[in-house]
């Protein structure tokens, strides 16, 4: 009802009136090229509303996967930080750092005693920032395979932080055991300026 009233009250109207006057004026031919005017305009109108939904959808879809992208980054990035400061919670700060100490503890986790580990070169490296590297060679004498592959992982993994630089292994005048000589990277906190080493 109300539908009907809106379009008495529309065709009462006299710029509908003049629109009507107009449309039967036209010959046959143009008015249905003004029907086909006006379907091909609905169709475009319909196709634009329909693209700039899908547009929508497809922004606000990559908006998403970059959070959440970025989100992962994060994560990732915090769960470095974390690892970093727990590898510099075993960086030693300041002082000297008492390597054939850690090396000879290291071999005793393996069932080695203190004679079987020997450093044999101990010399400053590269300093980055308050961190200051030492280059060590060390020898490692009368091991079973069995005992040098869970200390090569201590060096790469233990506290104080150490990276292995090279190795050598070498049968040892002991039937069934090895020798070694390997290359570390040991790393250690330096006092910051002003800051005097207790």
């Amino acid at each position: 009802m109300a539908m009907g009233g809106m379009l008495d009250r529309m065709k009462e109207q006299e710029w509908y009136q003049q629109l009507t006057s107009a449309w039967s004026q036209l010959p046959p031919e143009q008015q249905r090229m003004v029907r086909i005017g006006g379907m091909l305009s609905g169709f475009l109108l319909a196709a634009y509303l329909m693209f700039t939904t899908y547009d929508s959808a497809h922004t606000a879809k990559e908006e998403y996967y970059q959070k959440e992208e970025l989100a992962r980054i994060l994560t990732q990035a915090n769960d470095e930080l974390r690892r970093l400061k727990g590898q510099n919670s075993g960086i030693q700060q300041g002082g000297p750092q008492n390597w054939a100490g850690v090396f000879q503890g290291m071999a005793a986790l393996q069932g080695l005693p203190a004679t079987a580990v020997e450093i044999l070169k101990e010399s400053p490296g590269a300093t980055q920032g308050v961190i200051q590297e030492s280059l060590l060679e060390v020898k490692l004498k009368g091991l079973q395979v069995r005992q040098l592959v869970p200390f090569l992982y201590q060096i790469e993994h233990g506290n104080p932080p150490m990276k292995l630089k090279g190795l050598i292994v070498e049968p040892s005048s002991e039937e069934g055991l090895l020798n070694a000589k390997v290359n570390v990277s040991g790393y250690m906190a330096q006092p910051e300026k002003g800051e005097k080493s207790k």
